[in-house]
């Protein structure tokens, strides 16, 4: 033990090596992930209280995390804002209802605030407000032990409970399928369409009505690229790319599915996949790159992660994206240089986005806002960083500067940095969890599982019940708000439809942000 009193940094990776190890072990239906880590720092500190990483660690390790998830999370909370408001408004009062049973039922059990705000952390498994709450409890301080305590407790119990949540949906689904239910997502195909009759319609046009790309036009015998100004005609062959249910309206609308697929035929067009590694194009939508007009080629879908998406005209780009492109086969190097096509700066960390933006962020964490009734809720950073990630991810860029960061590269800061803050975290509450499961073990289980039942009670009922959402969306909108990725993998696992990781991305950084600040409010007011 005396090697990792002696070694911080020894600590740092034996508890994030051993503790990945832990997380990916299932316990039936559970598997515990990052917050394996977290377990085993509680592990070493509780039989050594002298093990412990530097402060620098904690501050360093929460930052990052939180600005990495705003800026992911941005688009898609702005999007989430606009047109998702009913799952949006069902997480909201879910978590309002867990943090009035955390206070409630905290308060009557005799827990301090630090602990019942560490409870709600963890049974949100929110990080982020894990960390806002220290810091506010700090106050320029040392970090109080009793939120970690409160955290540790409340997260096992809730991954367990969401899980339950999702095989309760799940079972209903099969019982009492909705029409929703039935429905398959269409997955996106390449068919060939011949046009009867005349449409009066152009190609931008059909591609506007139709959420679909036309790629190639064969004419008289002759293919060429689809210009979006080419006025369709009865007879013309159009190479269309959508969504299945999508070319089953268009061939009812506009004709027949043709069994010759020139497509196919690569001599003069050809078609392949280009990394969009340019940073002068992130951030810009893909009509502003002019492909058509320059290099007479046509992007008919984008692969992002591991999804793919119609590539619809205002599609804002990301640095990384997998762009399948369709030109002349002499112009195809002229696009991909263009483009980048490059996987080693596609995986570049943008260190001038990323330092300015984490500047801005810790700039803010110096503002202090006052609150009524005396309180000031103190930015911190946690929550100063999420804001500006979540603005700036939005933005996407700022004149030169892009702000966003390919996906694999945040992905990678995300895990790397939430695991070394669980680390952190955990090597200052050991003793302490020892202590509290001693005198109150069963009053901090019973408070985690009351606070954890409460939000998928709401979600349950509101999502199937008052929304009459199916399975698939109301276990996205479960998760999402839950925000555990451990409920969100056996949700994928038991029902791989992509309205589950929809539902998830939409919801997940609305009840990141918002479980953010309710934490903090409860340490301020209570």
């Amino acid at each position: 033990m005396q090697w990792f009193v002696d070694s911080p940094l020894l600590t740092l990776f034996f508890c994030v090596g051993v503790g990945a190890l832990i997380g990916r072990i299932p316990f039936g239906p559970v598997s515990f992930g990052p917050a394996g880590a977290l377990f085993v720092a509680l592990a070493l500190s509780a039989i050594d209280e002298d093990v412990a990483l530097p402060q620098i660690v904690t501050n360093l390790s929460l930052c990052v995390f939180c600005y990495m998830v705003g800026i992911a999370a941005g688009p898609s909370f702005v999007r989430a804002l606009r047109t998702g408001w009913k799952p949006v408004l069902v997480s909201v009062v879910a978590i309002l209802a867990m943090a009035g049973t955390a206070l409630g039922l905290g308060k009557a059990l005799g827990f301090d605030i630090g602990t019942i705000a560490g409870a709600f952390s963890g049974a949100g498994t929110a990080t982020a407000a894990l960390g806002a709450v220290q810091q506010q409890l700090a106050d320029g301080g040392d970090i109080p032990p009793q939120p970690a305590i409160g955290y540790a407790v409340a997260y096992p119990i809730t991954v367990l409970l969401t899980i339950l949540a999702c095989a309760y949906l799940i079972g209903v689904g099969r019982r009492r399928p909705t029409a929703e239910d039935q429905e398959k997502v269409a997955p996106i195909v390449i068919r060939t369409l011949e046009i009867v009759g005349e449409p009066d319609l152009t190609v931008h046009g059909l591609g506007e009505r139709y959420d679909a790309v036309v790629s190639r036009l064969t004419r008289g015998g002759r293919t060429v690229i689809a210009h979006d100004s080419e006025q369709l005609s009865a007879g013309d062959l159009l190479t269309v790319t959508a969504r299945e249910d999508v070319v089953d309206g268009l061939v009812a609308d506009l004709g027949r599915e043709s069994g010759d697929e020139f497509w196919r035929d690569r001599s003069d067009i050809d078609f392949r996949r280009i990394i969009m590694s340019n940073r002068t194009h992130a951030g810009r939508q893909l009509h502003e790159l002019r492909l058509e007009e320059r290099f007479d080629a046509v992007v008919s879908r984008v692969r992002r992660g591991d999804v793919d998406l119609i590539a619809t005209p205002d599609l804002v780009l990301q640095t990384g994206d997998r762009l399948r492109v369709t030109a002349p086969r002499d112009r195809l190097r002229d696009v991909a240089d263009d483009l980048g096509d490059s996987e080693r700066t596609a995986g570049d960390i943008n260190p001038i986005g990323l330092g300015l933006g984490l500047t801005i962020g810790l700039m803010l964490a110096f503002v202090e806002i006052p609150m009524p009734g005396g309180g000031t809720l103190v930015l911190g950073t946690a929550t100063a960083p999420l804001i500006a990630g979540v603005v700036l991810g939005a933005l996407g860029r700022t004149g030169p500067i892009v702000w966003t960061l390919p996906g694999n590269v945040s992905n990678t800061l995300n895990q790397f940095t939430l695991m070394v803050f669980l680390v952190a975290v955990g090597t200052g509450a050991g003793s302490g969890l020892v202590d509290a499961l001693a005198d109150d073990g069963l009053q901090l289980v019973l408070l985690g599982v009351a606070i954890s039942a409460a939000h998928a009670l709401i979600c349950v009922f509101a999502l199937r019940s008052l929304l009459q959402y199916g399975t698939a969306r109301a276990l996205g909108g479960l998760t999402g708000s839950q925000l555990n990725p451990a409920p969100y993998a056996y949700a994928m696992g038991k029902v791989p439809d992509q309205r589950v990781a929809l539902g998830y991305a939409v919801l997940f950084p609305v009840s990141m942000i918002i479980k953010v600040f309710i934490a903090q409010l409860m340490v301020v007011y209570f």
